[in-house]
């Protein structure tokens, strides 16, 4: 079987070499742009949830069962962006939840 393919691995040996570079280079340059878009696109995702404003809000609970108390199916989500009833915390104090410790 080999004896018939060896004309033709003869015949294509001096364009393997070439081939083979290019081919090797062409994979880098495809992870390179994959890892360029990716972290383009994760740097864009970070822009996009730092715009969310509910941290600042107050009207935001730090709660996880009452995240926000006018809009709580939007609270820390993309749609919270622009939210009409925005309040930005006026005071310095934010009131921490209250935990409770067992008197002896």
């Amino acid at each position: 079987m080999f004896q018939l393919l060896q004309p033709l691995v003869h015949a294509i040996q001096p364009l393997l070499v070439p081939l083979c570079f290019l081919s090797a280079w062409f994979i880098v340059m495809l992870v390179g742009w994959s890892a360029w878009t990716a972290t383009r696109d994760t740097v864009a995702r970070g822009r996009q949830m730092h715009r969310i404003p509910c941290a600042n809000c107050q009207f935001f609970t730090r709660d996880y069962h009452l995240k926000c108390t006018v809009r709580p199916s939007t609270a820390l989500t993309e749609e919270a962006i622009g939210c009409p009833d925005y309040e930005p915390v006026t005071s310095a104090y934010t009131s921490k939840p209250q935990t409770y410790s067992r008197m002896q």
